[in-house]
Order: structure tokens, then sequence, then C-alpha cells
């Protein structure tokens, strides 16, 4: 096991390299660059100030210099500086001259979209399993078919339209919850419980879209797993020996069944990092996929290739630790890791 771990930890180097400068390259094929950003705000803006924007930001060099100047802070996390007027460090806080810590604006943004993210996974699971098993238990009956109406339902529906569609029913027409941002403007004169309950109002639509629209698949996804297992011989036995249905699908076929699930929530890892773009950017999150997005319209290379880098490399590790988790789950699976 541990020489199957240490060779995927080593190709996960390459990998991440390769992945990072075919992004790199991929980026700099869209048209314009920060300076043509920069000169849309100032049609004063000369040819010759444009140009020293590019040499400040070492965009006169070519493509190839560019990456290898970029790979070489990358190796010691330095994402470098974004392009912004603001100026900030990419990835973490630094110290200027005067000693005024500037914070990055991933670490940042981070907290916000992990929060964000695992609350919606959280949920997901908390209904999909159940629903799931309720499907496969009642094989064609009306239950089954209800949640399979369900899925159809959630599969056909584009998330950005069940968001436009919330916030305008509970928070344009009924004034229920909160439509934007994270905080009221009066968020600081609240107390304690005051403070608490409008952020958990401002949470309440950017949570529930996540967890709508991921409901669906992972609910047919444990539902097809069950209806494999029920199919086994072992099941078959367990039921001859007198078992109760309880007994035998939550201790005998559930385990067995939630593997593949494994898989998908391994795989999630990412976008627990990375955010919704269309989420964060409606409801006016300040997170990663609204960072994402800002910087991509502002050509802000940086930053993309900041959020790039770190959801390839957690891509990986979401990999490896569905990988280790399936091994641990499956004994077979692990025998086969051992002789590997």
């Amino acid at each position: 096991m541990i020489k199957y771990l240490i060779k995927r930890v080593l190709w996960m180097i390459p990998l991440l390299v390769g992945i990072s400068l075919i992004s790199f390259f991929i980026m700099h094929l869209a048209p314009g660059d920060i300076t043509s950003n920069e000169a849309s705000f100032n049609p004063k803006a000369s040819e010759e100030s444009r140009q020293r924007l590019r040499e400040l930001y070492n965009l006169d060099k070519p493509v190839i210099v560019q990456y290898g100047l970029w790979l070489k802070r990358m190796a010691t996390l330095d994402f470098g500086t974004s392009f912004a007027s603001h100026q900030k460090p990419v990835f973490w806080q630094t110290k200027d001259k005067d000693g005024n810590v500037n914070k990055g604006l991933i670490q940042e943004a981070l907290p916000i979209t992990l929060l964000i993210n695992v609350l919606g996974l959280m949920i997901t699971l908390m209904l999909a399993i159940p629903l799931g098993i309720i499907a496969a238990s009642t094989y064609n009956r009306w239950q089954d078919k209800s949640i399979t109406l369900f899925n159809f339902i959630g599969f056909s529906i584009p998330g950005f339209w069940l968001s436009l569609l919330l916030m305008y029913w509970l928070g344009v027409v009924n004034n229920w919850l909160p439509i934007s941002g994270l905080h009221s403007l009066n968020y600081e004169s609240l107390d304690a419980f005051g403070k608490f309950k409008d952020s958990v109002n401002h949470l309440i639509l950017p949570v529930l879209i996540p967890s709508i629209t991921g409901l669906a698949g992972i609910t047919l996804f444990v539902k097809n797993g069950m209806l494999d297992v029920f199919h086994q011989d072992y099941i078959t036995t367990a039921r001859a020996k007198g078992l109760s249905e309880h007994k035998v699908v939550y201790t005998h076929a559930l385990r067995n069944a939630l593997l593949p699930l494994i898989t998908i929530v391994g795989l999630s890892i990412p976008g627990l990092i990375g955010g919704s773009v269309i989420a964060e950017t409606i409801f006016a999150i300040p997170g990663m996929g609204k960072l994402f997005y800002d910087s991509v319209m502002m050509r802000d290379f940086p930053v993309v290739m900041g959020i790039l880098t770190i959801g390839s490399a957690l891509t990986l590790v979401g990999n490896l630790i569905a990988d280790i988790a399936y091994a641990w789950a499956d004994p077979r699976v692990r025998r086969g890791v051992v002789r590997d």
C-alpha cells in the first residue's frame, strides 16, 4: 500500500506541471490582456503607456518565458500579485515595506466557498442516500416512480434558472430571504444572535441551489448501486436465513452499494474549493467562483492560473483519496493494491 501511495504521489507532480502548461498556453490564446482592459477604461491611454504595462507584467516576453517565470514562483507556492489596481497577492498574505498585511485573494475567498459547498454537499448526501435506498427498496412502485420523476426534473433544471427563480420568488416577491451578499448593510450594528441569523438567511439560497442541483444525480447513483447489490447471492442468502429487510438493506447491502459513491465524493473535492461560478456570481458571493469569473473577464492571468493550479492539484488529490477510500472499503480492491 505504501509503495502504491508513493508511486501515485510522484506521478501527480508531472501531471500537475503538464496541466498547468496546457492551461497557461490556452489562457494566452484568448484575445487581449490586462492592458486592453486598462485602455478601455481610459481611452486616452497611449500605446507607449500600454507597452510599459506589458513590460511591467512581463507580457512583452515570449509565452514560454512567461510560463518559466511563473513555474519558478509556483515551486515556492508564490502565485504572484494580481494585475488589478489593488495589487493584492494571489494566494497568501504578504507584508509590505511598512509592515502592513495584505491578505491574498484566494485566502479571502476560500473559506466562503468552502463553507457554502461543504454545507451543500452535506445536505445533498443526507437527502440523496435515504431517497436512493427508498427508490431501490420500492422498485417499480409509486415511491420509486415519484423519486424517478423528481430526478428527471432535477436533471433538466439549469442551475442559473433555478437561482433566478428562487431569488425572484423568495426574495423579491415575498421578501423572505436576502438575494445577494453575505451580510446585510446593518450587520455590524446587530447583536451576536442577530449576526448569526443574518448570516444564515444570506446562506440559505447559495447553499440550497447546489444541494438541489446535485441531489438528482447522487440519488440515482445510490439507487442503481442498491439495485445491483440486491441481485447478489449473499443478499439472497441473508434473506433466506430469515434476516429482517431492514438488516439486509442497512447492514449487508448499503456498504457495498455506496462504494461507487466514494469516487463521486472524492471527485467533488475540487468543486468544494473551486466553487460555483454561476451561483456565486448571481448571488454576489465573494468566493472562489466569482473571483475566477472576475479574473477571467479582467485577463488577470496570475489569479486565473492560481485558481486553475489549485483546482488541478485538488482533482488529483481527490482521485487519490477516492482510491484509498475505495481500497479501505472493499477488501478485494485493497488486496489488488497491495500486490501492485
